[in-house]
């Protein structure tokens, strides 16, 4: 994903969702880019929100606020991460192994991205 992003607020455009970010929370939005990216994006936040209900794993950052049908989902803000090296953490779940996909939410790593 690239950023633009400032302390506080923030954008990042990935290539399927757009997240807003804010000081405590992230929005999830399908990316307005085309119809396809649109309903790959829809099924991206479809899917955190599926997984998030199924485990409610504390390796998940969890979803706060959910619009059915995938529209908008909402995460706490989690502090990023420079590097990660226990990737056997996150063995039982959907993990695309990229340090960009992990943060820091009330002191224990998780995944913020687990929509794919």
């Amino acid at each position: 994903m690239r950023s633009n992003y400032c302390r506080r607020f923030g954008l990042i455009y990935g290539c399927t969702r757009t997240v807003l970010l804010f000081k405590n929370y992230v929005i999830k939005l399908p990316s307005f880019r085309s119809w396809k990216y649109f309903l790959i994006g829809l099924l991206a936040n479809i899917h955190e929100h599926q997984w998030w209900l199924l485990t409610k794993s504390n390796r998940l950052c969890p979803v706060k606020f959910y619009i059915p049908g995938g529209f908008l989902l909402v995460m706490p803000r989690c502090d990023t991460l420079e590097t990660f090296d226990d990737w056997d953490y996150f063995d039982e779940l959907p993990l695309d192994k990229k340090v960009e996909n992990l943060g820091m939410y009330n002191g224990k790593v998780v995944l913020i991205d687990y929509g794919s």
